[in-house]
């Protein structure tokens, strides 16, 4: 059986946790309350305070990010008259998969029993085409405000990392695409999704390699116990100790363009997973990458994502993937894609205008 292991914790973001505060305090909702629910030993008004100095534990995060979710969840669910999604619910849901025998009998299984949830959960929906899976999020809300992106975000990555857990491998993202503007900071996007996502999507989706669907079921439900105690709103990455080298590394790096910052070195690389950079090195090519190949790749899913939103001009995308200029940039989409970045955001807006239409 494989053994998940948790990577050397990030750096807790304390803006991503104030503009969660500051969300849940639009909707009138009491933000003290919340805190004294998070069992936090810092005060809201602190909290909220950009020139506080104070800091947070992985686990104080999780409890106030855990509190946000609910209470904005519970003002999208009473914006549209219905009743939102419990905890015990979602824990149900959670039980009913873990007897499952594969990833592709857990699918059909939580789309059978999220039907008793509409609309406090969405339609979900799996659609294989060839060597790709697409997993669907189907939302049935009729505001997409504040409140709903970030319960809905919470709910894609809750699925991957679900996903992932229970078959005790790290599911390779292809892609997110998700149904609405973006509404949030990059960095709250970032820290609740860590690969890119594509906004204005059809609809809310994971794509991933196929083969993962006929990987087996390999948890318990004594170890489910035990994850739902914080699960899923503790963030840190459940990763697996088989997972391959190259997989983390691209976690680090789809991170470290989410959020704006500069590609890690492939000494800081090497340094972060506690090898020398000659190990690093040897290890990617048996693996059959460079770091190159890496880096660009993961650019490569940052521009397409960033193309298929729309709300940036091609000069913009090249210096937000790490590029001078846009004609560098070009010439690498044309490398990675065969289409210039113009050709293929054309091409994206008509397909999803062809989803839109279905």
């Amino acid at each position: 059986m494989k053994h998940l292991s948790l990577p050397a914790p990030r750096v807790v973001s304390i803006p991503v946790a104030r503009e969660l505060l500051r969300y849940v305090a639009k909707t009138g909702d009491d933000v003290d309350a919340l805190v004294r629910r998070a069992q936090l030993p810092h005060p809201a008004k602190a909290l909220l305070d950009p020139r506080w100095t104070g800091q947070l534990s992985r686990h104080e995060f999780s409890a106030l990010y855990a509190e946000a979710t609910w209470a904005l969840d519970a003002h999208a669910a009473r914006q549209e008259g219905r009743e939102p999604l419990a905890k015990q619910e979602f824990d149900l849901f959670c039980q009913c998969l873990i007897t499952c025998r594969t990833l592709r009998d857990v699918i059909a299984r939580a789309t059978a029993f999220q039907t008793m949830l509409i609309p406090r959960m969405g339609r979900l929906e799996l659609i294989e085409e060839g060597d790709v899976a697409e997993f669907r999020m189907v939302t049935f809300r009729t505001r997409r405000n504040v409140s709903a992106y970030v319960s809905d975000l919470t709910g894609l990555s809750t699925h991957h990392r679900l996903f992932s857990w229970l078959i005790g491998d790290d599911i390779r993202i292809l892609s997110v695409g998700f149904r609405y503007p973006p509404l949030v900071s990059r960095e709250c996007a970032s820290r609740l999704m860590l690969h890119p996502v594509r906004h204005h999507a059809p609809e809310n989706s994971l794509r991933f390699p196929a083969h993962y669907l006929a990987l087996p079921v390999v948890r318990t439900p004594a170890e489910l116990d035990r994850l739902l105690e914080r699960f899923p709103f503790d963030l840190e990455e459940i990763r697996s100790k088989e997972a391959p080298l190259s997989e983390k590394v691209r976690v680090v790096l789809h991170s470290a363009l989410a959020q704006g910052e500069p590609l890690p070195t492939g000494v800081a690389l090497a340094r972060q997973f506690h090898l020398s950079s000659a190990t690093l090195k040897r290890r990617l090519a048996e693996e059959g990458f460079t770091l190159v190949d890496l880096k660009n790749a993961c650019r490569g899913d940052l521009a397409e994502a960033l193309l298929g939103d729309g709300g940036l001009s091609i000069g913009d995308i090249a210096q937000r993937v790490g590029f001078s200029d846009s004609a560098t940039f070009s010439r690498a989409f044309r490398q990675w894609t065969g289409q210039s970045p113009g050709a293929w955001r054309h091409r994206a807006r008509a397909a999803s205008g062809e989803s839109s239409a279905r």
